[in-house]
């Protein structure tokens, strides 16, 4: 009987911890709005979408103030090849500031900045982009000749993005960085970085309506070991997360619209066989911000 009772009380502990790793959740909007979710020591990994589950009510109202710094989280929405349905559909927010801004971004952002100016768009807005360009490079108030990489060109010399902003004091900063972190820093090292550069903006302007653009994909041929669409769509997923959670932060979701079926970037909007976008691909850009004509 003892035995009996012992082996009783293994199996329900056992179905408890299976059990009790998928009860907790994590925002996420995707059907009722939250993810049940695995939790190791370190990651949060999101099930399969057919076990998306409803969260319990929250205690706290929806409408109570949220937080401008943002915390750099210790735990990571991680989703596999198999459960990823490539950049989160839809951006937290239904209309975009257009009005006095300053728009930061890497070579394919240089791109929009160049297809606004040829369409006479965005007129109120300062592009700071750079090829190349990454969060960790934006974090950087280095100018020396021998670092490696250039700051953006700001009223005719190269001027890191922080000083920029700090300048010009926009109403609204635009952000489309994390291709050029990602094979060095990884998913979570591009999303903390995110996270130090919107606080160092924040510490200059903390005022400022802050917009997250979804960093953009590779075509399907072009994708490399840790440069690749899957770690992309993984850092979009973790700053939409993050941009639910924080007050004047936002995410744009750019990149849904251009993606195909294997969640790669359509290669009628790439330019060149690899990331860089056409015009029709920008023009998707300005209609989702609000820019066209």
């Amino acid at each position: 009987m003892k035995i009996l009772l012992g082996i009783t009380i293994v199996i329900a502990v056992i179905v408890f911890g299976m059990v009790g790793a998928k009860i907790g959740y994590y925002e996420y909007t995707h059907r009722d709005g939250y993810a049940a979710v695995t939790v190791s020591s370190n990651k949060i990994t999101a099930v399969h979408p057919t076990e998306y589950q409803t969260k319990p009510p929250e205690s706290t109202p929806t409408d109570a103030p949220k937080s401008l710094t943002v915390e750099i989280p210790d735990r990571f929405v991680i989703y596999s090849a198999e459960d990823s349905k490539g950049s989160p559909q839809g951006s937290t927010v239904e209309k975009p500031d257009l009005s006095k801004s300053a728009f930061i971004g890497d070579s394919v952002s240089l791109g929009f900045s160049r297809y606004c100016a040829k369409n006479g768009l965005m007129k109120d807005t300062v592009f700071l982009t750079a090829g190349s360009y990454s969060i960790d490079h934006a974090l950087s108030s280095s100018t020396a000749k021998d670092k490696g990489y250039q700051h953006p060109m700001y009223k005719g010399k190269e001027t890191p993005v922080i000083n920029a902003v700090a300048e010009i004091k926009p109403k609204n900063v635009y952000i489309c960085l994390g291709i050029n972190d990602i094979a060095g820093s990884g998913v979570e090292g591009t999303v903390k970085n995110y996270c130090k550069l919107i606080n160092a903006i924040r510490k200059e302007l903390p005022d400022a309506n802050i917009y997250i653009v979804s960093t953009t994909f590779l075509v399907e041929s072009a994708q490399k070991t840790n440069l690749n669409n899957l770690n992309l769509a993984n850092v979009n997923h973790n700053m939409k997360l993050l941009c639910l959670k924080y007050d004047n932060l936002d995410y744009i979701d750019v990149m849904s619209s251009l993606q195909d079926e294997k969640f790669a970037l359509k290669s009628e909007y790439c330019s060149d066989e690899y990331i860089h976008q056409t015009d029709s691909a920008y023009a998707v850009w300005a209609k989702t911000l609000g820019a066209s004509k």
